[in-house]
């Protein structure tokens, strides 16, 4: 592949600044005999949103997302539509977070928004506002996507660095979990897009490697990485090849000027007073640094956002200057500095000093090199990271989640939704975000598990009364939660087994969604007073305890002597007054049948 040398590089920056061409060499010669050669990256990613929980169940489950804001940055004006639409009709490597276009899909039918960070009840919910949005952007990015080339990211822009930074048992378990969402989330976004992505493309946090990095990406299928240069050797335009055999990757270097300009390129701050033939937006938190975000009513009348001619000129400037096999703007791109970015690859396209490239040609003829070792790890970016409690915290979400499916009729749906949310929980995104939002949306899952599990129980009984002789106790389990419950047990025991004696201690246990079920607990009672039982649910898989117990008092009553004597009193006078009467009607038949006499 075609490179361009320091000597072109020179003489490129000295056109940019006005310098004089090196001599018998002209600008326009330069562009046109050697272009520069290189891939555009046009990122989609957002912080995430979508939580773990649903409101329903199976086909008709309606996901529950912790705040509005992907409706605005969905909708005419807001930044990913903005992006999308910027990205169209350009030959550029489209890079994506699948997290982002399955939350789009999945608000597209109809999603919920959970009322505060308090709760984590799925009825605690409202109905979303974005859903015509999210199907409207859903359009223009197949639009935009088709017959390009197309990445995806591992799953939510995982934050590579903060789990290579922190080996152990827990960072063994959160890598099992991303890795594990990869071969799924592809079929899901190929078939929503109508297209075939391609996998195993890695973007660490601010382009930094190290050989930690790189290892753990290799362990999550990365075979390619967009990197800045920090921690690479050779620095160079030309890529380089870290790592060996099974783990060896390629590494794209990036021009990271480029990407410090695009990323100072802001979008103008939308109006905030809503036309007056549109519904005022409903109430949503603030927007986060990490994306810009307003109502859908807002920005449905909202031109898109156009770079100035400055910046133009400046983007088109840095473009120029480019050595790098590939041009890398910053995540969270605004629709201001994406239209800055389309206007200089136009510009470079058009006038022949750019010829852009697929993402996978980038890579040809790679050099042998090495990452830096871990102590070399820019500060700075460590500071950002994830630290180990919140890395722990989100790995212990597997052990509720264990818990959990060991009573789950059918726990496939409720694992996929956990793990896809504990892997939002570990995107890069929450890097620009205030400290808070990370933990924030994290205990949103541990809470939705805990509440889960607690919505599994016993229902409290009061006194029971029985009398001698043999019973049924009703003993009612409560499932709150939206699926079919199994692998359960009931056990019953007795405080005076000779005063009431439980027949059958155990029994199986199963329980439609958000229904109740009652067993009948078979007793014998065999003298006056009181006992107590003692209900207790068990898992069946490991005859663990499911909840608390359950102890209620049964007062047993049997029936006197006396009362008996009275009884049988009175049944015995009812049958010597019937045998009386029988004899009477007997005696009256017999003296009407003895025939009559005559005499002569």
């Amino acid at each position: 592949m075609a490179r361009n040398g320091t000597a072109r590089a020179w003489v490129v920056c000295a056109m940019v600044l006005g310098a004089t061409a090196l001599p018998g060499t002209t600008p326009e010669a330069t562009a046109a005999d050697d272009p520069t050669q290189a891939a555009v990256v046009w990122p989609v990613t957002a912080t995430p949103h979508m939580t773990a929980a649903a409101l329903g169940s199976g086909a008709d489950a309606k996901p529950v997302f912790d705040d509005d804001s992907l409706a605005g940055l969905f909708a005419p004006g807001g930044r990913l539509r903005e992006v999308v639409e910027a990205g169209k009709g350009r030959d550029v490597s489209w890079v994506l977070d699948p997290d982002v276009v399955i939350a789009a899909q999945e608000m597209s039918t109809g999603y919920r928004v959970a009322k505060n960070s308090d709760s984590a009840s799925p009825q605690d919910t409202t109905e979303g506002t974005g859903q015509s949005a999210a199907r409207s952007w859903l359009s223009a990015l197949r639009d935009a996507v088709e017959g390009r080339e197309v990445w995806l990211l591992p799953y939510a822009d995982t934050d590579l660095a903060s789990l290579a930074h922190h080996p152990g048992t827990d960072t063994d378990d959160l890598t099992e979990v991303v890795s594990g969402l990869a071969a799924d989330t592809k079929k899901r976004v190929d078939r929503i897009l109508g297209i075939g992505t391609r996998a195993g493309l890695g973007w660490p946090a601010d382009g930094a490697l190290d050989s930690d990095v790189t290892a753990l990406g290799a362990k999550l299928g990365v075979t390619r990485v967009l990197a800045s240069g920090q921690g690479l050797t050779p620095a160079g335009a030309d890529p380089v090849t870290v790592g060996s055999g099974d783990d060896a990757m390629t590494a794209l270097p990036y021009e990271a000027d480029l990407t410090t300009a695009l990323g100072r390129v802001k979008d103008r701050a939308p109006d905030p007073t809503p036309s007056a033939t549109s519904p005022s937006p409903s109430p949503s938190p603030s927007p986060s640094s990490g994306d810009s975000t307003s109502s859908p009513s807002a920005n449905a009348s909202a031109s898109p956002d156009t770079a100035d001619k400055d910046t133009v000129d400046h983007i088109t400037a840095l473009v120029k200057a480019n050595a790098r096999p590939v041009l890398v703007p910053p995540r969270n791109m605004s629709g201001t500095a994406a239209d800055a970015l389309g206007a200089a690859i136009d510009s470079g396209t058009d006038d022949g000093w750019l010829d852009l490239q697929d993402l996978r040609a980038a890579d040809d003829d790679p050099v042998k090199g090495t990452a830096a070792s871990p102590s070399a790890y820019p500060a700075r970016l460590r500071a950002d990271e994830l630290d180990k409690d919140q890395l722990t915290d989100a790995a212990g979400n597997l052990d509720r989640l264990a818990t959990l499916s060991k009573v789950l009729a059918d726990p496939k749906d409720t694992t996929a939704s956990v793990h896809a949310a504990m892997a939002r929980a570990l995107a890069t995104a929450w890097r620009i975000e205030e400290d808070s939002a990370q933990r924030t949306f994290q205990d949103r899952t541990t809470d939705f598990l805990s509440a889960s599990v607690k919505s599994l129980r016993l229902v409290p009984k009061t006194t029971v009364t029985v009398t001698s002789g043999d019973a049924s106790i009703p003993v009612t389990v409560d499932n709150a939660l939206q699926q079919e419950v199994s692998g359960l047990e009931l056990r019953v025991t007795s405080s005076d087994s000779e005063r009431l004696k439980v027949n059958d201690g155990v029994i199986s246990v199963s329980a439609e969604g958000s229904a109740s079920h009652t067993s009948q607990i078979d007793v014998t009672a065999k003298a006056n007073g009181k006992a107590h039982l003692t209900a207790q649910l068990y898992t069946t898989s490991d005859g663990k305890p499911w909840g608390d117990e359950m102890t209620f008092e049964v007062d047993v009553t049997s029936v006197s002597s006396g009362a008996i004597a009275v009884v049988a009193a009175g049944v015995g006078l009812i049958v010597l007054a019937a045998v009386f009467r029988m004899r009477r009607v007997r005696r009256r038949n017999s003296r009407n049948d003895e025939p009559e006499t005559h005499d002569d």
